[in-house]
């Protein structure tokens, strides 16, 4: 090979030939390795493999990726991580990045080292003994006034009980005034043992303002020397499109709804390696990134599978740079979804059946859904519940206003039934036999930088509860590493019932043809079997099965 970056694509004896590179470069947001990127995946692993000297870090999980090119007549392979490895952007098995800002002299060392002066110097006076015997001296004259006030209140109380008595005697020797002047003496104390607690806190607050006035002062000089870094570092990630043209990462997240790029943004393999291809002149034939090492606790992530690209970070990037290349399309905006099939209609509602490969509601691109559909036949859908794109089965679709308030307070108080029926792929060691059951409880929010991607959260995530359990007796047609199960929902959240089958934390069965959590398959084997909910004019129970296609027969 001319260039040292790019590595030769090796066969095993017996493999025969390369393969045939393919007639146009992959989508990096949804697709099957091609063999090349395979065979080029395995050739890196070895690599990672020997190299013992990164074996703590790259333990702890990281992203590589490798890009097929063509290059004065010769086919190789680029290689690319995520980030920096061995706290470094420049690796010689490596591509290079997109902007190394990591040289120990230059502009974002040197400003970086900066901003952690700053932080030395908020934390030195935070932690100063004055301010520290200060802050304990606050603490404990809020402790005695509250103590010493609320004790006069109750001394007032009984002092106003014992005059009440008096007065309901009609004891002649305590003359009124003096009952009066007596509760009026006691208020005016009140008002000074007040005040002499607020004049002892304000001194005290005086003393500690020229501390927090400083830490406020640096915490903003950090927040803006912060930011005009990041914006440095945006301005300096210059990236290429096939067609030659050059935009940096501030102008290519301006229209996104963020509108400037996460931290991060450039790192990630695939703008690394197509900006490396662009720049020698080479052609990208396909691409492919794998997760190596453990899994992240809270997201889905396997040694040694492949992952598409995230679309927080990468999807205005690669947009960009792809741009002119034949490319697969993104198949998030492919209309392959079949017929909708109604099961039940009255005047306020639907019960409907609806295929793989139709959203619920319209989504960005415009696509077919169950609404849109709904309303080419005339109807008027409320939609009050969904199903993924890439899953089938039952929805009940209110027609009326009054009908989706009616639904809607039923899902609310979750006496809707739902099940579904799945087929998941247990990991190596993971056994999951006829009879089995249980309950996984593990919180869920949205991945930010790669939606519609969902992690664990136990501290911000929103609860999600699935009841499982495996059927019994297997259907028929499943091979020795399929299980089927049949789901349970307590609560709705997005993918829940993928990301409880998929986390380590859950099942570690990830759905069969689940292209997020999973792997690829013809379809996405999770159906959603019976419905029950109250009809909202009889008042009647209402239940509908309908079994899953991948099993009939």
């Amino acid at each position: 090979m001319t260039d040292s970056k790019i590595h030769k694509i090796n066969t095993f004896p017996g493999e025969g030939d390369l393969p045939s590179p393919p007639q146009r470069f992959n989508n990096p947001f949804g697709y099957e390795p091609h063999p090349l990127c395979r065979l080029a995946a395995r050739d890196l692993s070895a690599y990672l493999i020997e190299r013992t000297e990164w074996k703590d870090e790259l333990r702890g999980g990281k992203m590589f990726g490798v890009l097929v090119v063509e290059h004065e007549g010769q086919t190789g392979y680029l290689a690319a991580f995520s980030g920096q490895l061995d706290g470094r952007a420049d690796h010689d098995f490596f591509v290079p990045a997109v902007f190394d800002y990591l040289q120990p002299d230059g502009y974002f060392k040197t400003h970086e080292a900066e901003i952690s002066r700053i932080n030395q110097k908020i934390t030195d006076i935070e932690e100063n003994p004055e301010r520290l015997r200060l802050m304990e001296e606050s603490q404990k004259a809020q402790y005695d006034s509250l103590h010493e006030i609320d004790a006069y209140k109750q001394q007032m109380t009984e002092a106003k009980r014992q005059r009440d008595i008096m007065r309901a005697n009609g004891e002649d020797n305590t003359p009124e005034e003096k009952l009066i002047r007596e509760s009026q003496f006691m208020r005016a104390e009140l008002v000074r043992l007040k005040q002499k607690w607020r004049n002892i806190q304000n001194a005290i607050d005086e003393e500690m303002a020229k501390y927090e006035h400083e830490i406020d002062r640096l915490k903003q000089l950090r927040h803006e020397k912060s930011e005009a870094l990041q914006l440095w570092l945006f301005h300096h990630f210059v990236m290429k499109s096939s067609r030659g043209e050059e935009r940096d990462l501030v102008d290519i997240f301006q229209f996104t709804p963020r509108g400037m790029p996460p931290a991060g943004s450039g790192e990630c393999c695939a703008p690394k390696l197509l900006q490396y291809a662009f720049d020698k002149g080479m052609k990208p034939l396909c691409m492919a990134e794998f997760w190596w090492g453990d899994s992240p606790r809270h997201v889905i992530r396997r040694h040694g599978e492949y992952y598409p690209s995230c679309r927080g970070k990468c999807l205005p990037i690669l947009t960009f740079m792809l741009e002119g290349m034949d490319v697969d399309p993104d198949p998030q905006q492919q209309d392959n979804g079949g017929e909708i099939e109604i099961l039940y209609k009255d005047e306020c509602l639907l019960v409907i059946n609806k295929p793989i490969g139709l959203l619920s509601v319209p989504g960005k691109y415009e696509r077919r859904s169950v609404f849109t559909e709904l309303i080419d036949r005339g109807f008027t859908p409320k939609i009050v519940h969904r199903l993924d794109m890439d899953t089938s089965g039952l929805l009940v679709v209110p027609l009326t206003v009054e009908a989706h308030r009616f639904l809607q307070r039923q899902f609310f108080n979750r006496t809707v039934k739902k099940r579904y029926v799945a087929i998941v792929e247990p990991l190596v060691g993971i056994t999951l036999n006829e009879g089995d059951h249980g309950v996984i409880d593990l919180p869920l929010i949205a991945d930010p930088y790669d939606r519609p991607r969902q992690m664990i959260d136990f501290e911000y995530g929103k609860r999600a509860i699935t009841e499982w359990e495996v059927m019994s007796p297997q259907p028929h047609g499943l091979s020795e590493h399929e299980v089927c199960l049949l789901l349970t929902p307590h609560t709705g959240r997005t993918h829940q019932l993928r990301m409880h089958c998929a986390s380590t934390e859950g099942l570690s069965a990830p759905i069969k043809g689940d292209m997020l959590y999973g792997h690829r398959a013809e379809r996405m084997y999770l159906h959603a079997k019976y419905l029950e909910f109250i009809h909202p004019m009889t008042g009647k129970t209402m239940r509908f099965t309908v079994e899953p296609p991948f099993l009939k027969g």
